[in-house]
């Protein structure tokens, strides 16, 4: 298991931007990331946007959430967005895990 990062909270946007079995994108340009956040369930998780899974980057958002299993679209590797376990490869390496939550109708995550 990946383990969360340390860093302060930021404010990511509205906390409805994210509806149950949908994946969205955030790039965070003080740290030139990208990451995605999925809620499942009315719970959030936040983790690496860019699959590990080839030398290309291939964003994860844009890939198929069943439950807490997203699926890469360019090469299909599996992941569990709760772990950031690889289910299923190409993929080897785990994904980043990020803390993340819900408060004051904002989404505000550490990274």
């Amino acid at each position: 298991m990946t383990e969360l990062t340390t860093e302060t909270f930021s404010t990511l946007g509205p906390g409805d931007a994210i509806p149950n079995d949908f994946v969205v994108p955030y790039y965070l340009d003080d740290l030139k990331l990208r990451i995605s956040v999925a809620r499942v369930d009315d719970r959030l998780y936040a983790f690496d946007d860019l699959c590990t899974c080839a030398d290309r980057a291939c964003p994860l958002s844009g890939g198929l959430l069943t439950g807490t299993t997203l699926m890469c679209q360019c090469h299909g590797s599996r992941f569990d967005i709760t772990t950031g376990a690889v289910i299923n490869g190409p993929a080897t390496e785990a994904l980043n895990l990020y803390e993340v939550y819900e408060t004051a109708g904002a989404i505000r995550i550490r990274a």
